[in-house]
């Protein structure tokens, strides 16, 4: 694999909008969750909700949400895996000792989106997470949606072998500066 840009915690400074918080996702939280990602994606590219309890469940430390008092705007989640590639495999269940942390969902509900939720929503994810052990953070993304990545830090890999609905993935990556 390529060399990853390395994320600097703050190279993005992009301000909470008023009144939103930045915390874990749990089970209570998870029809709203499912309600969001539906909305987010087309049907067979959005997350069951059956895999979003499963990502809640065994991977809580890597499910987080914009939240406006108890009211879930969005959320970014994802999963540990032992592999340096993003697979089918290694997006489909959480390896607690991997390093390479595949990103699932970055979804804002629609009446919040372009308005910066989700950079910073992802701006806090990525300073949460890169304290829990990380060496690399690895996303697929539609083409359309490579600029925001790459603002946020991300290298564009190039396209993505994994198959996920109609559209090509294109494959982004960064490194959180730890060892693997």
């Amino acid at each position: 694999m390529m060399t990853l840009p390395v994320f600097a915690a703050g190279a993005l400074v992009v301000s909470p909008p008023a009144g939103i918080s930045f915390m874990r996702v749990a089970e209570p939280h998870l029809e709203r969750a499912y309600a969001i990602e539906s909305a987010g994606y087309p049907e067979d590219e959005a997350a069951t909700k059956e895999k979003l309890l499963l990502r809640i469940r065994d991977a809580p430390q890597y499910f987080y949400g914009a939240f406006e008092g108890s009211q879930l705007l969005g959320f970014v989640c994802g999963t540990l895996s032992t592999q340096e590639q993003l697979t089918e495999e290694a997006m489909s269940v959480h390896e607690p000792d991997g390093t390479t942390l595949c990103i699932h969902s970055v979804v804002v509900d629609e009446p919040w989106r372009r308005k910066g939720l989700a950079t910073w929503m992802l701006q806090e994810y990525l300073a949460q997470v890169g304290e829990a052990g990380a060496s690399r953070v690895l996303l697929i993304c539609k083409e359309h949606l490579l600029g925001f990545y790459t603002k946020a830090g991300f290298a564009n890999l190039g396209l993505s072998e994994i198959v996920h609905g109609q559209d090509p993935w294109f494959l982004c990556g960064l490194s959180t500066g730890k060892a693997a």
